[in-house]
């Protein structure tokens, strides 16, 4: 499954196979981007410990029925206004302090 989100600054990419889900958040104007699954308001909302291991992990590998309940939660608060204008500061605090690596190709 894959759903494409595009908010005020980001456009976010919510990815869940049978045994693999993430979440990309991309800045269109720089083509910079970022899995932010990792951020501790999204691990907040799945309810993970930031001591769970795959936390160190950009792309999780979890069991089927948990990639469907990520993807359903991600697609939810995604769409969801005010909580995307909040993950959207918080992208933008990150990305400030130089943590998005990664350009995607134009």
């Amino acid at each position: 499954m894959r759903k494409v989100i595009a908010g005020r600054k980001y456009i976010f990419t919510v990815e869940s196979s049978n045994f693999s889900f993430y979440i990309e958040a991309l800045e269109p104007t720089t083509r910079r981007f970022s899995y932010i699954n990792n951020l501790n308001p999204i691990l907040s909302i799945f309810n993970v410990s930031i001591d769970d291991p795959k936390v160190s992990e950009s792309q999780w590998k979890v069991k089927p029925l948990t990639c469907a309940f990520y993807f359903q939660k991600a697609i939810s608060f995604l769409s969801d206004l005010d909580s995307r204008e909040y993950i959207e500061g918080v992208l933008d605090e990150d990305r400030s302090l130089g943590e998005w690596e990664y350009t995607k190709p134009g």
